[in-house]
């Protein structure tokens, strides 16, 4: 039988041990653990911020806060700093094919239909005021991204879907050949960053 001690060692270790998989190997935090909502957001920031730093951005700044609201990345990235988005959620049915996620899957359960048209007026503003504060008005501000966390069910495979240049929520107007969606800078095909099996 175990000490209150060893009980309170074992739950402090848990944490220690959960929250840093979390923070450092995002992926295989979601993998072998069930994560609550606010884990699976933070799990879903820190493998953004991970992707896009590969893909040659520079990061500013997390969950930074405006007036206008919470950011959850700031980036920079060809003379523009980006205010991104970042929705994480658990989908029924797994679109992914072939590693990409296709142009017309919009069911209601997606992540990033969580941003509704406030939230993104919100970011726009939040951009433009970060951009005349942070590095010295060098920066071109206004521009939000959105990423999305793609978990299936069973917490087995995940894939980040990025879409640049966020003018209109998800789920209003065709997504494929609006205009105000355009292909990501970072990476050739916009529906996808990186995926995992």
């Amino acid at each position: 039988m175990m000490g209150w001690r060893a009980r309170t060692w074992r739950a402090t270790f848990k944490s220690v041990l959960r929250n840093g998989l979390i923070e450092f190997a995002p992926h295989l935090a979601l993998r072998f653990w069930t994560l609550s909502n606010p884990e699976l957001g933070r799990a879903g920031e820190n493998l953004s911020a991970r992707a896009l730093r590969r893909a040659g951005w520079r990061i500013l700044g997390r969950r930074m806060t405006t007036p206008h609201g919470e950011v959850d990345l700031v980036m920079a990235g060809a003379g523009q700093l980006v205010c991104v988005e970042v929705k994480a959620g658990r989908v029924r049915h797994w679109p992914v094919t072939d590693g990409r996620v296709p142009a017309d899957w919009n069911p209601l359960g997606r992540p990033g239909r969580r941003m509704d048209r406030n939230r993104l007026c919100a970011q726009q503003r939040a951009s433009h005021w970060l951009a005349r504060r942070m590095e010295a008005g060098r920066l071109e501000g206004g521009r939000v991204d959105l990423v999305e966390l793609l978990l299936d069910s069973h917490g087995s495979r995940h894939a980040l879907v990025h879409h640049a240049r966020c003018l209109t929520p998800l789920g209003e107007g065709p997504e494929n050949s609006s205009p105000t969606r355009a292909q990501s800078p970072i990476h050739p095909d916009s529906t996808r960053i990186r995926y995992r099996t």
